[in-house]
């Protein structure tokens, strides 16, 4: 499929393609967002597509037709923020988990572990499986008013940075309402237009794109009244081919585009900026060894740009791109980035395909633009040893990004890899400087840089947090316990447990992924 006009983000991002739309933008991270939650590729654009087009078919005004194109494109923006607590339900399947939950009708158990067990791990032993399966089936119940609150929160705190419309925002937090207002406290007429038209045009191309056209139309029917909207869901099926056939163009990317209703919302430079975060932030939730691990390196490689004296149009897009640089990671299953012991050789290679994601969905085809090349060039080496191209990295800018990259991954660690402390870090980066993976400028740089680093870090505190309660707080929201907090902040536990205690109380919260979302909406960078 392709979708070459995805390049024009990357321009419009390093201060070209000033006629580019947010359309665009918004459209590669549906892309993104589609890998996460296991759905087919495209799935986002083409639905998308088909609210829009359902929308003008139902006499609906421009504004309206353009809502419901622009709710399919921030409806899984939020995806990630649970994609830790779904992997551990699911025996580290986050993505089968998404798209099972999706399909599945959380008022009927019998269906919902029907799609359990059509997408989740199944290459797992079935004991193991059903066992999950039942687990899922007896938490989702109690647990989706906060699931779903997460996900909602998390795509309201990044949509409403862009410049969309107010009837879009007001209708995120009611995305997984139904009509028969089962599991959730809401339904019916209660819930807004847009959320109601949109539940119908998105669960009709899911299973169009997963099966065919004749299985949504049962399907839709099938869920008419309960999940949704007869009415809407009657007048859809009886212009389901019609419908269909506006998503079912080629080139794909290029057809979503010309779907836009009205006149397109073109990219600000503010817009640029905007994306890129989202990007960052949206890639960074998907595991908790990732968070703000992007904005930290987009932090370190500016200044080490600064520090190399490069252009100020240069450090901007170097950081543009150290922003965007792990969006591919979205397309890993989670139990790849969570296994604890060394990688097989085909987990390893599963992993290193992350970095040609984030190339591809930046830029399909021929790569336009420098942030392309420095974005998707992070696992690069200056030798020629590193992935996916193999090729050496020449470039100042590139192996700037790739040395600040290193450098976090190396002092924040992995489940299968311990973090080790800054010297041990710049010790051997300096050995690879020396041995020619890392042009040695770039390596000198960055670690001058990361010297600095840390003196602003958290900026200005919300809510009365101490600079030592915000550090905290960035630790129990990955799910550290108060020992583990205590060891690695060098305090006893009684301290730790007294700073936990003062961040309730202060925050008035205490679940893992809304604390999270405090430190992302606070912009408290994770340590």
């Amino acid at each position: 499929m392709p979708i070459s006009r995805i390049a024009d983000l990357g321009a419009a991002l390093l201060g070209g393609g000033t006629k580019t739309g947010i359309a665009e933008g918004l459209g590669v991270l549906a892309l993104a967002a589609d890998a996460a939650t296991g759905r087919p590729q495209g799935a986002g654009l083409t639905a998308a597509v088909v609210a829009a087009e359902f929308s003008r078919r139902l006499g609906d005004d421009l504004a309206t037709q353009k809502d419901a194109y622009h709710i399919a494109l921030v409806r899984f923006i939020g995806c990630t923020i649970t994609s830790h607590e779904t992997g551990m339900m699911s025996i580290g399947d986050d993505q089968g988990f998404a798209v099972a939950t999706m399909l599945g009708d959380w008022a009927d158990r019998d269906d919902l572990k029907m799609h359990l067990d059509r997408f989740i791990a199944l290459e797992a032993p079935d004991e193991e499986r059903d066992a999950a399966f039942e687990s899922i089936c007896d938490i989702i119940p109690t647990a989706a008013p906060d699931f779903t609150a997460a996900h909602c929160k998390q795509s309201y705190l990044l949509a409403k940075r862009l410049p969309i419309s107010q009837a879009v925002l007001e209708s995120i937090p009611y995305y997984y309402g139904r009509w028969d207002a089962k599991v959730l406290p809401y339904g019916g007429e209660d819930l807004p237009y847009l959320q109601r038209l949109h539940r119908v045009t998105e669960m009709a191309e899911l299973v169009r794109r997963l099966e065919n056209a004749t299985r949504a139309k049962e399907v839709i029917a099938a869920k008419l009244g309960h999940e949704l909207d007869p009415d809407l869901g009657a007048k859809f099926l009886e212009h389901a081919d019609e419908i269909f056939k506006a998503a079912s163009k080629a080139p794909e990317f290029e057809s979503f585009i010309a779907a836009e209703p009205g006149e397109r919302v073109l990219m600000t430079p503010k817009c640029r900026v905007t994306l890129a975060e989202i990007a960052a932030d949206m890639t960074d939730h998907k595991a908790l060894c990732f968070l703000s691990h992007s904005r930290r390196v987009a932090g370190l490689a500016a200044q080490a740009g600064q520090i190399a004296k490069m252009s100020k149009g240069d450090v901007e897009n170097l950081r543009l791109s150290a922003l965007v640089h792990d969006i591919g990671k979205c397309a890993i299953n989670n139990r790849i980035w969570y296994k604890e012991t060394d990688l097989a050789v085909s987990e390893r290679l599963e992993m290193e395909r992350h970095s040609f994601q984030t190339q591809f969905y930046l830029s399909h085809g021929n790569p336009i633009s420098q942030w392309v090349k420095t974005a998707g060039s992070v696992q690069e080496r200056a030798d020629g040893s590193g992935y996916h191209r193999g090729v050496p990295l020449t470039d100042l800018s590139a192996n700037i990004l790739a040395v600040a990259n290193e450098y976090d991954e190396l002092t924040h660690g992995l489940p299968n890899r311990p973090a080790v402390t800054a010297d041990e870090a710049a010790a051997q980066l300096n050995a690879a400087g020396r041995e020619k993976r890392f042009l040695p400028s770039a390596v000198s740089a960055v670690l001058q840089a990361a010297g600095h680093m840390v003196s602003d870090a958290l900026g200005s505190i919300p809510f009365g947090l101490t600079r030592r309660e915000a550090q905290v707080l960035s630790r129990i929201a990955k799910s550290e316990t108060t020992a583990e907090v205590a060891e690695a902040l060098g305090i006893s536990p009684k301290t730790a447990d007294h700073h936990i205690q003062n961040i309730y109380n202060k925050t008035n919260i205490r679940a893992r992924p809304a604390l999270a979302l405090f430190a992302l909406e606070h912009g408290i960078v994770m340590d």
